[in-house]
């Protein structure tokens, strides 16, 4: 067992929440508990979950949120009351690769000075996983202003210390992860990047059924995660300006791709 506590925030998840907790509980080394911050679902979400606990081998405990907050604010409510000295971030509609704790959390223990890692993930809802190879298990790391060109950490992929004060912006309902990697690697320097595709993601990265879907909301909250970077001086004028444009930039790429994949349909 490993001082890993999995969070996993969940709103009307009950027909993806089950694959998501087999895929912890079948894990090669095990997490220390698994957090369900269950945020004011209305289907049978909780009790699936209540099922799943009460059978598991690893403690699972349920968080319920009165009203729905959205993920920031229920993966920092899992967050608050974690124990283990790392946090794992799972979605309910996504599963982790058997082995994902097994090469992930070694990267963390064996360098103190790593605060947050992350590794490759696919779009895909399959539950079938090809094999990792030793090239692939390489952690590189990744700087700041890298993740200023571009997020290179999906949520389901990031396992960080428990013990920093930075936290989701909780009035954030889209890019609030990308802004919390950039205020993490800014604060305590790079984090660490497996290739290995150790993670399955329901949604693709934008343009999906999710959140990922909502191109223009999407846009101006990373925008406004960067005036925001700005404010707490991370950035200068100058940095705002170029990465502000780019965004922009990335945003056609992103609507002209949506786009064309809806033609292909």
């Amino acid at each position: 067992m490993t001082s890993v506590s999995v969070i996993i925030p969940a709103y009307n998840s009950a027909s993806t929440i089950i694959r998501a907790l087999q895929s912890v509980a079948t894990q090669t080394l095990a997490p220390q508990e698994i957090i369900v911050v269950d945020d004011a679902s209305t289907d049978t979400t909780r009790s699936l979950v209540a099922t799943f606990a009460s059978s598991s081998s690893i403690p699972v405990r349920v968080l319920i949120q009165t009203t729905n907050s959205g993920p920031s604010a229920a993966r920092n409510a899992g967050w608050d009351t974690a124990t283990g000295d790392y946090i794992a971030f799972l979605d309910a509609d996504d599963q982790w690769h058997p082995r994902k704790i097994e090469l992930q959390y070694p990267v963390m223990q064996s360098q103190p000075e790593v605060t947050m890692s992350c590794h490759g993930h696919h779009f895909s809802s399959s539950t079938t996983w090809a094999q990792i190879t030793a090239a692939d298990a390489n952690a590189t790391p990744v700087s700041f202003h890298k993740f200023l060109i571009r997020n290179r950490c999906a949520t389901p992929t990031v396992m960080l210390k428990r013990n920093i004060s930075e936290r989701f912006e909780s009035r954030k309902r889209f890019a609030e992860d990308y802004l919390l990697w950039m205020q993490i690697t800014a604060a305590h320097g790079p984090a660490f990047r497996l290739e290995a595709q150790l993670a399955h993601c329901s949604n693709p990265g934008y343009g999906g059924s999710g959140q990922s879907g909502k191109l223009l909301k999407m846009e101006l909250s990373e925008i406004g995660g960067f005036v925001t970077l700005r404010k707490s001086k991370a950035i200068g004028f100058g940095t705002l300006g170029l990465v502000v444009i780019w965004s922009w930039i990335k945003f056609g790429i992103r609507l002209f791709d949506s786009k064309v994949m809806k033609i292909r349909r």
